[in-house]
């Protein structure tokens, strides 16, 4: 059945036992199982206590004997339509049985029926947060357990990982949900970059200098193996936030694929080339009602954001709408219906998930979205704090508050660009002492007056309580206000007053702080922040670009401050994402090009030096070990830097993330976290959630 543990446990295991660690999935809880080698006495205890707490590992494990459905699938049975439950989901061997949420609490037997309204979906991955399945899923204490695929096991050296899968599941079409699948993406749309992501940490790693990637090899039509030439330990592998999937639908799919000079076949036993050149697969696609301009569109959306596309089967627990005028996330009323082949049942087995439908409303204007919650039209709606009370006081009983963790570093966060070309600006912002006095400048009571009526507290740049890493010396470090001391700070760094009241560079030349934001998503706090930096001197502006437009400065070099960074430092631990906490990639504002150049091995970007080398030497050790205590070691090394040196500075303590409810809908759990590599609102765990009248 499911058997789940804490990565933790996993290490100590290791450490005591020899031959494989194998950790399975379909059901209820399970420590791991060894095999090969002796379980001493003492092996036992270091798991017991590895263990003690940890939801993954205390789940009990559950068999169910038969399985039931909706009554709407039921229908579709007796019509012909659809074969028999049982012929369209895993046997009670394979079949995944949802007992508890994510924080562990016992999950209730629900009804079938109805839909759950929600707002516009948004971005690109906004329909996947609550239909999304992962390769693992996470619990709100870090603790993971297989999920789509059924158990994974690695070699005593971890150069080999072993996945299984679950005998009998299908694709949403009805389809065998194969390793077939799981090669076809690896060689057919990973390999040849067709997904856009062939940059995955996870399947790469370095061999004679050079960048290599994983054997992937088909044992059985439930079994595949990943093999590397060094060892490839859980954070850098199974733990990796990026690896959430590792399948795409051969049999949709194959005729999309193309072999051309920019996405060439890449040799394997498994498929041969296609011959399709990139006009023949854009036409295929338009045959499948799939729009695309380029293939490098194409291949991004089939087989990246490929829940955004109508048509194309998943694994997940509702797929989108094939009804025009329902499928788009931007249409008006976007609807994802129920996986009538999802493999997944609660403990009585009853097929998930319980509703019909997702619904997706859009709105026209600010505001809306919660004028349609408190007349019903939504049952499931974001909240800003400052609306909860009112809302909560008109509603009565027919609303729920429900309150999200966050791993956020601090709200209202600025940065600098650290590798600036003008040695000028370069020089300054490297200096702690400007950092001090941008920080020290602003009166952090009165800003959260004018920007969250006193909601948020000031705070610092840095994890907040009951967060990882957490200290009150961090959050409070830099954030008493004092002028004089600013303005002493800013002339120790060797700035100069100009005669119209700002500094200038010892040089003479001018000094603008051009704060670039992105969707205008600053044009509120902007204006607060700008009194306090031009009372201590500092000239200011504000540019809003465009959210593609602002990245692409980013990426270019081409910018000197950043006000609301797009990938803003720290988050929930280094196995949320390593990125925003160490320059390794052209990815977070805070560090810039020091990242380009670990990316490119030095062919791009900045070298770095000082604590941002120390960073990426951390880091690099973090990831090259499999104990987890050394792991923990170096990761608070990585957070002492951060203190010590606070790259990015926030001037109010993070917000956390409310949500109100219909409080007809039962097993929507309180206090989850909102992290990336908890996929946000997956942790929810949609599938499970139904509508008591």
């Amino acid at each position: 059945m499911r058997r789940k543990m804490n990565s933790k446990a996993v290490s100590l295991v290791l450490a005591a036992a020899t031959g494989m660690t194998m950790l399975s999935g379909c059901g209820g809880a399970a420590t791991p199982a060894q095999t090969s080698g002796d379980t001493s006495a003492t092996t036992e205890a270091t798991v017991a206590e590895a263990q003690a707490g940890d939801i993954a590992s205390n789940t009990e494990e559950v068999t169910v004997e038969g399985f039931t459905e909706a009554p709407m699938l039921a229908d579709q049975v007796a019509a012909g339509k659809l074969p028999a439950v049982e012929e369209r989901i895993p046997d009670v061997d394979n079949v995944f049985v949802e007992t508890v949420d994510a924080t562990g609490a016992p999950l209730e037997i629900g009804t079938y029926g109805g839909v759950i309204n929600m707002g516009p979906a948004g971005g690109s991955w906004g329909l996947s947060r609550p239909s999304l399945e992962s390769i693992i899923r996470y619990n709100t204490d870090g603790s993971y357990y297989p999920n789509v695929i059924k158990a994974f096991e690695h070699s005593d050296d971890y150069t080999t990982w072993t996945f299984h899968l679950r005998e009998g599941m299908k694709w949403s079409d009805g389809e065998p949900f194969t390793a077939d699948d799981i090669t076809f993406w690896y060689y057919m749309c990973h390999l040849t970059n067709f997904d856009s992501k062939k940059s995955w940490a996870a399947l790469k790693e370095e061999v004679d200098g050079e960048d290599a990637w994983a054997d992937l090899k088909k044992v059985d039509d439930y079994t595949v193996t990943w093999t590397f030439v060094n060892p490839k330990y859980p954070a850098d592998f199974i733990e990796n936030g990026d690896f959430k999937w590792c399948w795409a639908p051969a049999h949709y799919l194959m005729d999309l694929i193309p072999d051309s000079e920019d996405y060439p076949y890449v040799e394997n036993e498994y498929y041969q080339s296609t011959g399709l050149s990139e006009e023949e697969v854009l036409a295929n696609a338009q045959k499948k009602n799939i729009d695309a301009a380029t293939v490098k569109d194409l291949g991004k959306a089939v087989s990246y954001n490929f829940w955004n596309v109508a048509g194309i089967p998943t694994v997940n627990s509702f797929v989108l709408s094939t009804v025009p005028g329902n499928s788009s996330k931007d249409d008006t009323l976007c609807i994802m219906d129920r996986n009538p082949y999802f493999w997944k049942v609660d403990a009585a087995g009853n097929q998930l998930p319980y509703v019909d439908a997702l619904h997706f409303n859009q709105t026209s204007e600010d505001g809306q979205d919660l004028l349609m919650f408190r007349s019903g039209e939504i049952d499931i709606i974001a909240v800003a704090m400052k609306d909860i009370a009112a809302t909560l006081s008109d509603l009565g009983d027919t609303a729920s508050l429900r309150e999200w963790g966050t791993t956020n570093w601090g709200s209202y966060q600025v940065t600098f660009n650290y590798t600036n070309p003008d040695k000028n600006y370069a020089e300054l912002f490297a200096n702690p002492d400007f950092r001090e006095a941008i920080s020290i400048c602003v009166d952090r009571n009165q800003a959260s007056e004018l920007l969250t009526d006193g909601f948020l507290e000031p705070g610092q740049c840095g994890p907040m309580e009951g967060n990882v890493g957490y200290s009150q010396e961090w959050v409070e470090k830099w954030t008493e206000y004092d002028v004089d001391k600013a303005k002493s700070l800013l002339e120790g760094c060797g700035l100069k007053m100009g005669s119209d009241g700002f500094y200038t560079f010892a040089d003479g030349s001018e000094l603008m702080l051009t704060f670039l934001e992105y969707d205008g998503g600053m044009d509120d706090a902007y204006p607060v922040f700008e009194q306090y930096y031009k009372a201590v001197g500092l000239n200011c502006a504000i540019k809003n670009l465009e959210v593609s437009a602002f990245d692409e400065a980013i990426d270019n070099n081409e910018w000197v401050a950043v006000m609301g960074p797009h990938t803003a430092v720290g988050g929930a631990s280094l196995k949320d994402r390593a990125a925003p906490f160490v320059p390794i990639a052209q990815a977070a504002e805070w560090y810039g090009e020091y990242g380009t150049y670990y990316a490119t091995k030095g062919a791009q970007g900045v070298e770095p030096t000082g604590d941002m080398a120390k960073l990426v030497e951390l880091y690099d050790k973090w990831r090259l070990t499999a104990d987890e205590s050394e792991r923990d070691s170096y990761q608070a090394e990585i957070y002492k830097i951060h203190q010590d040196n606070l790259w990015t500075i926030a001037y109010l303590k993070a917000e956390g993330y409310y949500e109100l409810i219909n409080s007809s809908i039962k097993n929507y759990a309180d206090n989850l976290v909102s992290a990336d590599c908890y996929q946000y609102a997956n942790m929810t765990h949609y599938e499970v959630l139904f509508k008591a009248e």
